[in-house]
């Protein structure tokens, strides 16, 4: 938790509607994307350069820590520049400053004035291809929550909720949202909403949602964002999803409660709170088929981050790959050939998460047999042993046949090709 006094100064740019504002100031500088790029990326520890290698015992645990590696693409750097706009765009008509901001939480009237603006992204992506984890690093450049020792209006500090974020519950239903949201906000702000939302009354999802939201208006939330979106609609069946011969003949996803959608809309129709959703390609689609208002909840754009379509192509060849290069634990060191980045590519269709899951399991597998070096039979080992569950989704993904790929889900966007 950071904390930032009243008149601390922090340079937010030459932005006229950010003046005096101090939800705005709270949020830090402006970042230029190459500092935003410089921030987002994590990298962890290198393995040393040496004749004698870490033993099987210890170098296992110490390559896990390759699970932690983030290396931003740029539609993740384009991600974090978006979430930036739309966090210190969503405080302009919440000055606390101004009388017209107080009155709208005290009489939980709409913010109806002509500087409140609906604002909303979605974040769209194969599941393993980094969107989630491109959210998540966008998001930890600025503190969750800030602490003002004084705030107008009001005694004592308060305590600016600056983001949110929760998966969407598997049940789809609003209830378990709304306690979801509940909880997390109180295990960052150190309150205790959730109880009080829950006892003495009926769990009624309207309800839950609209108290919890006026209990939230004077910590002022800069974002809400809602991963998994497409746990909102139903899953169809494989069997089901099997029989479909082409795109169009693929069932619609259902709705699992309208109650929930509804909610999404209040928070950009009603409070003006910006919102994020995130998700695999066809739940989006669904979200977007589902409403006739889906325009409004694009005002902040659509971000895919979706798997390079070769291994010759920027973000998989000279981004990724050159990083795992340098993550080798044993003696001699593998080269990143083309040839071992195609056959990384053909072996996990360029997934970065999968990508990685392999470069993992392949050291592992060399350090099995006590070999002195990573090579492409390991690689091959790996993906047809540790990873064999993923190979036929793989397969589809790199047939680029729309009735294989229908078999999967969270593979064939609907609507958003």
């Amino acid at each position: 938790m950071s904390r930032i006094l009243i008149g601390e100064p922090c340079q937010t740019g030459l932005i006229e509607v950010y003046a005096d504002n101090l939800l705005i100031e709270a949020c830090g500088p402006i970042l230029s994307q190459q500092e935003a790029a410089r921030r987002l990326i994590f990298l962890p520890t290198v393995p040393a350069a040496t004749t004698s290698p870490l033993p099987r015992h210890l170098a296992e645990h110490e390559m896990a820590n390759l699970w932690r590696l983030h290396v931003p693409s740029e539609p993740g750097i384009e991600l974090a520049l978006s979430l930036d706009v739309l966090i210190r765009q969503g405080y302009v008509h919440r000055n606390p400053g101004r009388a017209t901001t107080w009155q709208r939480i005290y009489t939980q009237d709409s913010a109806d004035t002509h500087t409140a603006v609906q604002l909303a992204l979605f974040v769209a992506g194969l599941s393993g291809a980094g969107k989630t984890a491109a959210l998540e690093r966008a998001l930890h450049l600025k503190p969750q929550v800030v602490v003002h020792e004084r705030f107008p209006h009001l005694l004592g500090p308060v305590h600016q909720l600056l983001w949110l974020k929760v998966d969407v519950p598997g049940s789809g239903k609003i209830t378990d949202l709304v306690e979801s949201l509940a909880r997390a906000a109180d295990a960052a702000l150190g309150t205790d909403y959730t109880s009080k939302i829950l006892s003495g009354r009926a769990r009624r999802g309207a309800v839950m949602a609209h108290e919890w939201l006026a209990r939230m208006a004077c910590h002022f939330p800069g974002l809400i964002v809602l991963d998994e979106l497409q746990n909102l609609f139903k899953i169809e069946t494989k069997v089901a999803r099997s029989r479909a011969k082409s795109r169009s003949d693929r069932l619609l996803l259902r709705v699992v409660d309208d109650e929930a959608l509804k909610f999404i809309l209040t928070l950009t129709n009603g409070t003006k709170i910006p919102f994020v959703g995130c998700g695999t390609p066809d739940g989006l689609a669904a979200f977007g088929t589902r409403m006739s208002t889906a325009q409004r909840l694009l005002t902040g754009g659509y971000h895919r981050i979706d798997p390079d379509p070769s291994s010759r192509d920027g973000f998989f060849r000279r981004r990724l790959l050159p990083r795992l290069e340098g993550y080798q634990w044993l003696r001699n060191k593998l080269p990143m050939s083309e040839e071992i980045a195609e056959e990384l590519y053909q072996l996990t269709g360029g997934v970065p998460r999968i990508c990685v899951a392999l470069w993992i399991a392949a050291q592992r597998r060399a350090l099995a047999v006590n070999a002195n070096g990573l090579s492409a039979e390991h690689l091959r080992h790996a993906a047809s042993h540790a990873l064999a569950p993923l190979r036929p989704a793989i397969h589809a993904l790199l047939s680029e046949d729309p009735q294989r790929l229908a078999q999967y889900e969270d593979l064939l966007p609907r609507g958003f090709g």
